[in-house]
């Protein structure tokens, strides 16, 4: 990570910290950026005496929480959540998002998404794209005993798939989510259909339980770009001029 990118985190992540309000339920999403906004927050709770509850999305952004004494809670507890902040790996000018690049905790994060009142993703201004599946795979949160059946059915539907696996001691061990499932990584070499249809068919498969497209769920979308911030909300396009700058 350069040095411009991360102080464009700390700063969306900074930012995003501001908009919390006392007494809120907050839902808290995973990553390098939503980590830097669970501390920018952590900052505020204590020079503040802010009082939120926070909802995590996975077990290391929960133990981080944990970590700086923050009330964590749960969906069972809060099931309504007042603000869920998150990043993505890939935003579209409409605000769509492709997430789950590197944990996997994409389905966590869209439940929690799905559950709140007000969804806002920060990120710096390398995440943006044209369109999504540019930079990445999509990846898909497939049932064990599935994986190839689902690769035979993604193969169907134009799509090249893989397991997301680590290196241990030189061997390949498949990437496991929180709940014991596999990370199936696609590709489709061309995209000729809209990302709903391409959503759809993906959850058609049997044993696929979730995928990393967040598709009409964004509230507002904070952008890092150098030393400012650059807010979108719901209906608004980023301006194509922003995109793709050096």
């Amino acid at each position: 990570m350069n040095l411009e990118v991360k102080r464009e985190k700390q700063l969306v992540a900074k930012y995003a910290s501001s908009l919390i309000k006392d007494g809120e339920v907050v839902g808290l999403g995973s990553g390098t950026t939503a980590a830097m906004f669970v501390r920018e927050l952590a900052k505020r709770i204590e020079s503040e005496g802010l009082k939120v509850v926070v909802i995590p999305s996975s077990i290391p952004i929960k133990l981080l929480a944990l970590s700086l004494k923050m009330s964590v809670s749960s969906l069972d507890e809060h099931p309504v959540v007042d603000v869920d902040v998150d990043g993505a790996d890939e935003v579209d000018r409409k605000l769509n998002l492709l997430k789950g690049g590197s944990y996997g905790a994409f389905t966590n994060e869209k439940v929690l998404a799905a559950s709140s009142k007000r969804f806002i993703v920060i990120i710096d201004h390398t995440k943006l794209v044209k369109t999504l599946h540019t930079k990445f795979p999509i990846p898909v949160e497939v049932l064990r005993e599935a994986r190839e059946l689902v690769f035979r059915r993604i193969s169907k539907i134009g799509g090249e798939a893989r397991l997301r696996v680590y290196r241990v001691n030189g061997e390949e061990i498949p990437l496991m989510t929180e709940r014991g499932n596999f990370i199936v990584e696609v590709r489709f070499r061309r995209v000729d259909r809209s990302f709903k249809e391409i959503d759809q068919e993906l959850k058609e498969i049997p044993g696929v339980v979730e995928t990393g497209l967040f598709l009409d769920v964004t509230d507002t979308v904070c952008v890092g770009f150098g030393e400012k911030v650059e807010v979108f909300n719901r209906g608004e396009e980023i301006p194509e001029r922003l995109i793709g700058v050096a």
